[in-house]
């Protein structure tokens, strides 16, 4: 009779440990984001110690997880089932064709957030031939806040921006304009380092709002790849398939 009623328990203790050992605490964060020519879209970010999710709400074609153990980026797709993977590409901002301007001031009539105050970071170029300054991005951001997600958020970037640096040459253009560059390339998320961004604007009209942040409980799952799709990745002149 003990033992009958000890392997139950046995069983019932085990099935709860696996089960709780496929959840974990995240955070969630929710955007709006503009492109040019596009409507706005809602896109959220499961955030833990090591994983970053991307999706599109609404969207099913596919979703984004960065390993940040392995600075590694894998783009899902769906449709053919396939995993555009993207390594770390270690890079200098001394090597871009252009030296911007951070300007970094403190929004004095915007509300606090978490009782932290909100600041303006913009990065311009001189346009010497004009005159001007040519804003690259403006981003409003809460400084000091969330610092347990900032830096992975700041990597994620890095990466991202470091297989934009493999596949452009280093010339401005027509094309490619200063804050082409600045923004678009060689954009390695300094503003984390001063607090976690709210509002973002972009030299390519495109946008971002953080509507929402929270903590969430969520399947580990989440943050695994299908293992039967095919995995490539892309260098400047050819696609290379890795399995």
């Amino acid at each position: 009779m003990i033992k009958k009623i000890i392997l139950p328990c046995l069983l019932s203790a085990l099935s709860f440990s696996v089960f709780a050992a496929e959840k974990e605490n995240v955070f969630k964060l929710t955007y709006i984001e503009r492109e040019q020519g596009m409507d706005e879209y809602e896109v959220t970010m499961l955030v833990s110690d090591r994983y970053i999710r991307v999706d599109e709400s609404g969207e099913e074609s596919g979703f984004i997880i960065y390993d940040d153990k392995d600075k590694t980026i894998f783009s899902v797709s769906h449709h053919d089932h396939s995993i555009l993977v993207i390594k770390e590409h270690v890079f200098s901002n001394d090597s871009s064709p252009v030296k911007p301007v951070v300007e970094y001031l403190e929004l004095a009539d915007a509300p606090m957030v978490s009782g932290k105050s909100m600041f303006n970071y913009r990065v311009f170029v001189n346009v010497e031939k004009k005159g001007v300054e040519e804003t690259c991005m403006e981003i409003q951001l809460v400084e000091g806040l969330m610092p347990e997600v900032r830096k992975i958020l700041q990597n994620y970037q890095k990466v991202v921006s470091g297989q934009q640096v493999k596949m452009v040459d280093n010339e401005i253009t027509e094309m490619q304009t200063a804050c082409f560059f600045v923004d678009q390339i060689y954009n390695s998320g300094e503003y984390y380092e001063k607090g976690l961004p709210v509002q973002e604007w972009h030299s390519n009209e495109g946008s971002k709002i953080l509507t929402d942040y929270k903590k969430v409980s969520v399947n580990s799952n989440k943050f695994k790849l299908p293992e039967d799709y095919r995995q490539f990745s892309i260098g400047a002149d050819s696609k290379t398939f890795i399995n």
